[in-house]
């Protein structure tokens, strides 16, 4: 698994804590509301500076650059995923 993937999975996971749920319990694939390539390829860009806001049922998930992922205006974590190749 890569870093760009980690990303995705940490949107999963403060979905499914937000909801006070597990992941697998979450009542939606998020595949089917985001292109999660997408996700990964932000991710993974050398630019930092992006945000990219999704809608999942009832809520708005934001992601940016600095790894903070926000729901519903939120900051509900900050991910650690970083590229390997960048430097701090």
């Amino acid at each position: 698994m890569t870093g760009t993937d980690d990303l995705v999975i940490d949107v999963v996971r403060a979905l499914a804590a937000f909801e006070g749920v597990e992941p697998h319990e979450l009542p939606y694939s998020l595949h089917n509301h985001v292109a999660t390539d997408a996700i990964r390829s932000l991710a993974d860009s050398d630019d930092d500076r992006w945000e990219l806001t999704f809608d999942v049922p009832d809520h708005v998930v934001t992601v940016n650059g600095s790894g903070e992922i926000r729901i519903d205006g939120d900051l509900i974590r900050r991910s650690d995923t970083r590229r390997s190749d960048r430097v701090s």
